[in-house]
């Protein structure tokens, strides 16, 4: 398995098979985190441009870094850890795995 994909005991198939609609918002919102990522790190970047080429911290770019990994990045990644755990069950639940079935 590649490291771009979910670690899971299910193969790719049993996931597509089970919960195709759920296999799909993973795919998803693992899209949209790394977009939202790429654009608050790009962002930052840009906004500590100018402090380069003197010796002035860039500020701006710290606080348009934090907030959005905080604020913006954060909520995305417990959404993804949710639906992740949501899709798992319902692919334990279409393959009869009684381990994976909550207690």
């Amino acid at each position: 398995m590649d490291s771009t994909q979910d670690e899971s005991r299910f193969t790719r198939s049993d996931r597509e098979r089970f919960d195709p609609l759920g296999y799909r918002r993973i795919n998803w919102i693992r899209w949209a985190l790394r977009v939202v990522i790429l654009l608050v790190a790009g962002a930052a970047l840009v906004a500590a441009y100018p402090c380069l080429s003197n010796a002035d911290f860039p500020v701006a770019s710290l606080i348009i870094y934090s907030a959005g990994m905080v604020f913006i990045s954060m909520p995305l990644c417990l959404l993804y850890e949710s639906a992740l755990k949501v899709h798992e069950l319902t692919v334990a639940n279409g393959l009869g795995d009684p381990a994976s079935r909550p207690i």
